[in-house]
């Protein structure tokens, strides 16, 4: 058997059957207060597990891609675990599972909770096992060809997933084209808004700062002390204010009676979701 390390386990997950199976399954577990995840498995991979009720409670409220994000932010390797059957229309929870992939996240789908142990534990015994199970920091292996060199630049930058970055660089032709377009040049940039655009910016043409000389980097916030996440209407008329929903589907609703060129768009990212048009309005 590989030598493991210890996997180490959210303490909302106590109530599960998974870390007595992993401990049966001759795993060393930790019960911790995970900043993210619910199963840190080794330096670069944690998993996060979603029952039937909470995938479909995370996907209505936007939740599950503030998790996605804070966890690619601090893991190489993120993993999603669906569990059961999700208790929301199969077009909701597909549609969300398909955008999580495209942004690089691993999703498995698990029976039970004896089969997600199951999965859990062929991870972490195949996960390296060299080192602490905290993040590392050491370089990762750089990519040789240079246009790989330039989707890693970019997927660096918070927001932008390595599947953003090819898409950034096919369609302005290289690194440097996309910074001369930042900020405001990239905006009509699918999935590009004014927080993505801005971090770009920032990235690209903001003046290098010594180590010695930057602001220590703030704590992860807790769990449970997430940005509420809004969804903005947002009218083409600058003096007409925007209308904030905190669920999707009403600002979807509200979008499809609003004038031409109204915009929805992510109150978190900034990113535009959809756009009013003209065959959207219902008949006179």
């Amino acid at each position: 058997m590989v030598a493991t390390g210890p996997v180490l386990v959210d303490h909302r997950e106590r109530a599960s059957s998974i870390p007595d199976a992993l401990v049966a399954a001759g795993l060393d577990v930790q019960l911790t207060d995970l900043p993210v995840g619910d199963y840190v498995l080794g330096p670069g991979l944690a998993v996060e597990r979603k029952g039937p009720a909470d995938l479909g409670a995370s996907i209505r409220d936007g939740r599950i891609f503030d998790q996605a994000e804070r966890i690619q932010s601090a893991f190489p390797q993120a993993v999603l675990l669906v569990e059961g059957e999700p208790r929301i229309a199969e077009d909701a929870w597909r549609g969300a599972v398909c955008r999580l992939v495209e942004d690089g996240f691993t999703v498995l789908h698990s029976l039970d909770a004896e089969d997600s142990a199951a999965w859990i534990a062929r991870l972490a015994k195949r996960a390296r096992r060299t080192a602490p199970t905290v993040r590392g920091e050491g370089p990762r292996r750089a990519p040789r060809h240079p246009s790989a060199q330039a989707e890693a630049m970019l997927s660096v930058v918070p927001g932008i997933s390595t599947v953003m970055a090819r898409s950034l660089l096919a369609g302005y032709g290289s690194l440097a084209a996309v910074a001369a377009a930042a900020p405001d040049g990239l905006r009509g940039h699918p999935g590009i808004g004014r927080v993505r655009a801005a971090r770009l910016a920032e990235a690209l043409h903001g003046d290098y700062v010594a180590l010695s000389d930057r602001d220590p980097e703030p704590e992860r916030p807790a769990r449970d002390g997430r940005p509420a996440r809004r969804w903005v209407v947002s009218s083409p008329d600058e003096g007409i204010e925007g209308q904030s929903f905190s669920r999707r589907a009403i600002a979807l609703r509200a979008l499809r009676g609003a004038a031409d060129g109204t915009r929805l768009v992510d109150g978190l990212t900034g990113e535009v979701v959809a756009e009013a048009a003209a065959g959207d309005h219902p008949a006179g």
